[in-house]
């Protein structure tokens, strides 16, 4: 073989390693879904903007095309740092139960969303006996509308598409009266796919084990992590982790539910089981950033904590154990497991290692020539 030919040989292995390595960081980038624009285009909606430190003023949300008999009214007000917002009992009305938008929806979350289109959960709105129960709420945001949202957990980090009611003008005025700020009422989601389709709830089983349910359920169909794949990413290790601890406390929910369902560790696990699911699916789809990271982190530690206390006090041979809960399939979080493993396992290393190898002869030989 000519000099010419060791050339083109080298230059197909170089190029066979730089393929190879953007295909090995391919696989080991996380899976995301695109981020997606829900406009609100009901009539009379507003964005409003609340005066620093003002006594409260009376805003009313309006139902939409899916609620069209439902309305809140709500007193906000500004207090120092955060803007507060109270729902009395009897000012909600009209509101259907969620179920009847589609069997992935069990619950409301009421929104504050900022002008720029990102929305905050605030809380659920929940029910007793039909009615809605009083709730006191806070958000950071300063200018913001309100929507509330068919959803099917309360821990969800980003809002479904399915909008029910949504904050309005007012003709009132005065020195506490909210600044009226021009602008469309949009939002941005990660979570625009759910099922429409009637089904839901299901009678005499606690709404907040059905969402835990519900929960663990769509963090499992959420594409989650592929094993070793992804093992040297610390996001996948909090994301299996997170999961397994969801699974768990919903088999302890489940459990207690089936000795006593008016146990009240029943609403307990529960809703632990849909936050650490919610967790798990919000880092596998990208809904989260490096801060909320952060704070997951901190969550998972006090789980953590609640599964060794609960471990503690009782380990029933039916229930997974907290140990169970906290093994991560990959290393400890902030060790990544791919920089334990061997050079064998990683293709692209050998074809660069190959190229630059064949490189190095043929500059050694052009220089004995």
């Amino acid at each position: 073989m000519g000099l010419s030919g060791w050339y083109r040989l080298l230059i197909m292995l170089v190029l066979a390693s730089v393929i190879a390595s953007a295909a090995q960081e391919q696989i080991l980038a996380p899976p995301t879904v695109r981020l997606k624009v829900i406009e609100v285009k009901e009539p009379g909606g507003q964005i409003l903007s609340y005066r620093h430190l003002a006594a409260s003023t009376e805003v009313h949300m309006r139902g939409t095309r899916l609620a069209p008999n439902a309305q809140i009214k709500l007193k906000i007000g500004s207090r120092p740092g955060f803007v507060e917002l109270d729902i009395n009992r009897g000012g909600i009305s009209g509101l259907e139960p969620a179920q009847v938008l589609g069997k992935d929806f069990l619950t409301y979350v009421l929104w504050a969303v900022s002008v720029d289109g990102k929305a905050s959960n605030l809380g659920e709105i929940t029910f007793d006996d039909g009615r809605p129960v009083p709730v006191n709420l806070t958000t950071p945001y300063q200018t913001f509308w309100l929507m509330v949202t068919a959803e099917p957990n309360y821990a969800v980090v980003d809002p479904s598409a399915q909008v029910v009611l949504y904050s309005v003008k007012r003709d009132s005025t005065g020195e506490n009266a909210p600044l009226p700020i021009k602008g469309d009422l949009f939002f941005f989601t990660h979570y625009a796919a759910y099922e429409t389709a009637h089904g839901g709830a299901v009678d005499g089983i606690p709404n907040q084990l059905l969402q835990a349910r519900k929960a663990v359920e769509l963090a499992s169909k959420s594409g989650m992590p592929g094993g070793k794949k992804n093992a040297g990413l610390k996001e996948d290790a909090y994301t299996r982790e997170a999961l397994t601890q969801a699974r768990t406390f919903l088999a302890r929910s489940e459990a207690a539910y089936k000795k006593n369902p008016k146990d009240q560790s029943v609403i307990q696990f529960a809703r632990t089981s849909a936050q650490s699911a919610e967790n798990a699916r919000a880092l596998t789809m990208g809904a989260v950033g490096d801060l909320l990271v952060r704070q997951l982190e901190s969550e998972l530690a006090e789980v953590r904590g609640e599964l060794a206390r609960l471990k503690t006090a009782e380990a029933p041979a039916h229930i997974p154990s907290a140990a169970a809960a906290t093994k991560v399939e990959a290393a400890a979080p902030g060790v990544p497991a791919a920089a334990a493993s061997p050079l064998v396992k990683q293709p692209a290393l050998w074809f660069a290692v190959a190229g630059w190898a064949v490189a190095a002869v043929l500059l050694f030989r052009r220089r004995s020539i």
